[in-house]
């Protein structure tokens, strides 16, 4: 009972921590859920976008910790249901303290977003807003790229973002693309994409969600020539809206 932290993890890479303050309940009874904060699920930062992974923060979120073990996401997990807007929102990971969920693609961009948590009938609510593009990058704890952290000058490589928005072909809530699914095929995001690596553009060979992964886009680019060694900034920018810089170590 009282204040205590909780450290929130998405996919083994990212982290950001929480202060909450916990409150006895009554015997037998499920206490009312209780949320403190909203991030983007690879960034930490209030930035949100249709089709993205929305960390939820808070307590009483769930009675249990459970993980989604296949897709398509269920919308259900140990009692816990979420809804954006009166919309089903995916579930990929439930916790206490700490909720992961797809934004629902039906999410209108440039508005007002309802979030509102169900845990066995005890409900609460939050507002969030929603923007057309809200590109957060997956990186270690260290904020460098994943899975790639070091790259040569001309290599190619390949990392991860959330909340590039809506994408074409339209895939469903919660649903991967199937591995039958060809290359070309894949879901795109609709919005202009560019990468910069030391604020020098880089060359995008391949960017869309990939087989298996939900909310999820994969961008692959080669490092530019004449990019310095050491640490260097990486940034997306989808529909004009960038993303809080990374960092890869370059090696000439």
């Amino acid at each position: 009972l009282g204040p205590g932290t909780i450290t929130a993890t998405y996919n083994n890479t990212s982290s950001a921590s929480v202060t909450v303050s916990v409150t006895a309940s009554g015997s037998g009874s499920i206490a009312k859920p209780a949320i403190t904060g909203v991030a983007n699920g690879a960034s930490f930062k209030q930035s949100f976008a249709p089709g993205s992974i929305l960390s939820v923060f808070g307590s009483q979120l769930s009675p249990a910790t459970q993980s989604a073990s296949s897709v398509p996401l269920p919308l259900s997990t140990s009692g816990v249901a979420v809804l954006v807007n009166g919309i089903a929102a995916p579930l990929y990971y439930v916790a206490p303290g700490q909720l992961n969920v797809q934004i629902p693609y039906e999410a209108t961009a440039n508005s007002t977003a309802v979030l509102s948590v169900n845990n066995n009938g005890q409900v609460t609510t939050q507002s969030f807003q929603v923007a057309a593009a809200a590109p957060g990058i997956f990186t270690n704890s260290a904020g460098a790229l994943v899975p790639t952290a070091t790259a040569a000058v001309g290599q190619e490589i390949a990392f991860y973002i959330t909340g590039a928005g809506a994408v074409l072909p339209a895939i469903p809530d919660g649903a991967a693309p199937a591995a039958s699914t060809a290359l070309a095929d894949l879901p795109m995001p609709v919005q202009p994409t560019t990468v910069t690596i030391a604020g020098t553009a880089a060359t995008i060979d391949f960017r869309g969600i990939p087989w298996a992964l939900v909310g999820v886009t994969q961008i692959n680019v080669q490092v530019p020539n004449g990019i310095p060694a050491g640490a260097q900034p990486v940034v997306v920018t989808v529909g004009g809206v960038a993303s809080a810089p990374a960092t890869i170590t370059i090696t000439n």
